[in-house]
């Protein structure tokens, strides 16, 4: 999808960049955040990208927006105090990477959250042998939703939008313990998640935002490899290739089985064998003609029949049901996570 130049958007995008994006920034290093609906190969997409010599891709940072303090880049922080905030947060402890009783220097560290980030990221750099990094890459997909709240203390950050065929994203996020867990609901997530990709493409334009369909990098992987070092300002290496930039942390591992593997393009259309024919036709009337403007051809295209007043009820209060479970579950293994101080 192109860039939308009309009025409206070159006013939102004007918008932004006066209010967020024109300052200098503090670091040396330029933020990218990999962004998308889950299980649309944003970490296989991470490691690909990490693999280039002058990259660190860090694990999934979720806390760079739960800990994000208000205000902006001109706000006075103590990073001390936000590095000692992140060893608390259950989502850096399953990193398998321990700081000790290292902190950044006062008088060294300017007094930002972007600079006490930057400083953790070289931390973990150097731990995993990359220790002069020129870019670093996030890969929590779950940013998508907070493109602008990012901007306000990573002013020059870029973004990648990864976009994977919905019907593949559902069949692989069903299973899983933080869902959606079931079609009508796995279908309106996607529809809304690529949806925040696309307005912060057209409000940002094409130099902030790069779209890339995980169909491309796992069926025309060079050529996808090349736009997105161009999109980075990097030379392309033949590192980039092969999803091995990447250290899993071990609470994630098995999501992410395949990570240190070439990209497989047989999987592309493995949803076929996973989802039942109702299950397709339910998603293709939810998400209707996004499939096939984004390039996917629907199955039962507009003879697609949505979902019955009682099918609806079912499929909300099994979601639900689901989601309650996998609460519980997800607050068990964050007082099991080991925290050392």
């Amino acid at each position: 999808m192109n860039h939308v130049d009309d009025p409206e958007t070159r006013a939102v995008s004007a918008n932004i960049s006066t209010s967020t994006i024109t300052s200098s920034p503090d670091t040396s290093l330029l933020p990218v955040f990999i962004v998308g609906c889950g299980r649309s190969g944003s970490t296989m997409l991470g490691a690909m990208i990490g693999a280039h010599p002058d990259i660190i891709c860090i694990p999934e940072g979720q806390f760079i927006v739960d800990l994000m303090p208000p205000g902006d880049s001109s706000r006075e922080v103590d990073p001390v105090a936000i590095i000692d905030r992140i060893v608390k947060h259950w989502r850096f402890r399953v990193w398998d990477f321990d700081l000790g009783r290292r902190r950044p220097p006062r008088y060294d560290v300017q007094p930002t959250y972007r600079a006490a980030i930057e400083w953790l990221v070289r931390q973990y750099a150097r731990s995993v042998n990359r220790p002069s990094p020129h870019i670093w890459v996030d890969q929590a997909p779950g940013h998508e939703t907070h493109i602008w709240k990012l901007l306000q203390h990573f002013t020059d950050a870029k973004f990648i939008h990864i976009v994977r065929d919905g019907r593949a994203v559902a069949a692989s996020i069903m299973p899983l313990d933080w869902g959606p867990n079931e079609i009508y609901s796995a279908a309106r997530k996607w529809k809304e998640r690529v949806g925040y990709g696309y307005v912060a493409g057209a409000a940002l334009g094409p130099e902030r935002v790069l779209h890339v369909r995980y169909e491309d990098v796992v069926e025309r992987t060079e050529p996808t490899m090349q736009r997105v070092a161009h999109f980075l300002g990097v030379r392309f290496t033949p590192e980039m290739l092969s999803p091995t930039g990447l250290r899993l942390p071990s609470f994630t591992r098995h999501q992410h089985r395949l990570i240190g593997t070439p990209p497989q393009s047989d999987r592309t259309a493995g949803w076929r064998k996973t989802l039942s024919q109702r299950d397709i036709e339910i998603f293709e009337s939810v998400v209707g003609d996004l499939l096939p403007l984004l390039g996917y051809r629907p199955v039962f295209g507009l003879e697609a029949k949505p979902l019955t007043f009682l099918e609806r009820r079912w499929h909300i209060l099994l979601n639900e049901a689901r989601k309650a479970a996998n609460a519980l579950r997800s607050r068990y293994w964050q007082r099991r996570r080991p925290y050392r101080p």
